[in-house]
Parts: structure tokens; C-alpha cells; sequence
């Protein structure tokens, strides 16, 4: 029998990298602003002031996606190859990442419908499960020599998933809740932006990782 052999772990790198550029693209499409804005002031203000809650879904849902992005670029650094399952595991990441902008636009234009809310932060949580998933996988086959403590970097990375999973099911409850009371006021799609918390903001972890090479100290001049 052939013994499985390395992927090359930049193939997945540029598939990775061109799935987000295009969903992050796709996103802006969501924006139609009005072919005639009239020549009255208060019409034009009108106009772009309906268009306002999607601008605030865009923005929201393309940090959203810089987060996970960002957290797979530091995984990615961290590994020496990649195997099967990894990739398969890479590929279901990017499957429910494409869902974002459709979904981000369901959301936008149901924004009185529970479901659109639930759908959303259900895909945002199968994303967060595939990342997690990767991490752990990663940690205990893949990752190279700057990882000094592998099994200290998953503990790490595992709070910090459970803290961006909490905050996805806070955004889910915060849009339910606002739909139950009729509010007219938006504000629970911005939950999700605490995302940031947790890819982030990073304590240091030099006892985990190994540090850069020190430079070497400069010739004093005679």
C-alpha cells in the first residue's frame, strides 16, 4: 500500500485566500443604491437613509469574516503540512463561509424574521466549529517548530473559540429578543462585532510559541 503523502500546504493557502477575497466581494452587492436620488435634499437623505441598514450588515458581516480569515492565517503560519483531513476540514470552513453573503442579505431584508437571525448565527457557529476543529487537528499532527507547546496553544485557542461562541448565541438571543418586543432599533447584529475580542486581541504567548531570532548586536566602530 502507498502511504499517504503531505498535501502541499500552499495550494490550500491560495484556495483559501481566493474563497474570501470573492465572498468578501460578493457582500457589496448587497448594496443598491437608488439609480435617481431626486434633486430635493430631504428625498436624497431619504433615499440613502433606507439603504443604511444594509451598509451596517456589510460592514459587520466583511469584519466577521476578517476575524476568521485573520485566526486561519495565524493557524496556517503555525503548520508544517497538511493532510486529508485538514483539508476536508478546510473545505467545510470555506463552504459556510460562502453562505455569508446570502445570508447577510436575508438578514438585512427579513430583519423581522427570527429565522433570518437564528440562520445566520447558526452558519457563523458551524464556521467557528470548522475552525476549531482545524485548530485542534493541527495541534496534534501538524504544527512545526515554532510551536514550543503545542498542547498549551490549543488550551489558548480553545478559550478563545468558547468566548466567540458565547458571543454568537448572545447576537442570536439579541435579535430574537428584538423582534419579540417589535423594536425598531438594529443594534443586535453589532454583538457579533465583540468577534474581534476574541481574533484579535491576543495576550502574549511567547512561552507557547518560539520567539524571533534576537538580531545579532551591531561592530562598534573603532
Amino acid at each position: 500500500m502507498l502511504a499517504p503523502l503531505p498535501l502541499p500546504k500552499a495550494r490550500l493557502e491560495a484556495l483559501t485566500d481566493g474563497i474570501f477575497a470573492v465572498t468578501m466581494t460578493l457582500l457589496v452587492l448587497d448594496l443598491k443604491l437608488p439609480e435617481h436620488l431626486g434633486r430635493d435634499h430631504a428625498e436624497v437623505v431619504a433615499s440613502l437613509l433606507e439603504v443604511l441598514p444594509h451598509v451596517d450588515d456589510y460592514v459587520i458581516s466583511f469584519v466577521v469574516l476578517c476575524v476568521f480569515w485573520l485566526a486561519h492565517l495565524r493557524l496556517l503560519a503555525r503548520l508544517r503540512d497538511v493532510d486529508a483531513t485538514f483539508v476536508w476540514l478546510n473545505l467545510a470552513f470555506l463552504l459556510f463561509t460562502t453562505f455569508v453573503p446570502t445570508l447577510t442579505s436575508l438578514i438585512g431584508n427579513n430583519a423581522d424574521r427570527p429565522v433570518a437571525a437564528i440562520l445566520y448565527g447558526c452558519n457563523l457557529f458551524l464556521i467557528l466549529l470548522c475552525e476549531t476543529m482545524m485548530w485542534r487537528h493541527a495541534s496534534r499532527h501538524h504544527f512545526n517548530d515554532s510551536v514550543l507547546d503545542a498542547p498549551g496553544v490549543w488550551q489558548l485557542m480553545r478559550k478563545r473559540f468558547l468566548f466567540a461562541a458565547a458571543v454568537i448565541v448572545a447576537g442570536v438571543a439579541c435579535a430574537l429578543l428584538e423582534i419579540a418586543l417589535a423594536t425598531r432599533v438594529d443594534y443586535a447584529s453589532y454583538v457579533y462585532l465583540l468577534l474581534i475580542v476574541a481574533g484579535l486581541v491576543r495576550r502574549d504567548d511567547t512561552t507557547i510559541t518560539r520567539a524571533a531570532a534576537p538580531r545579532a548586536p551591531r561592530a562598534k566602530n573603532d
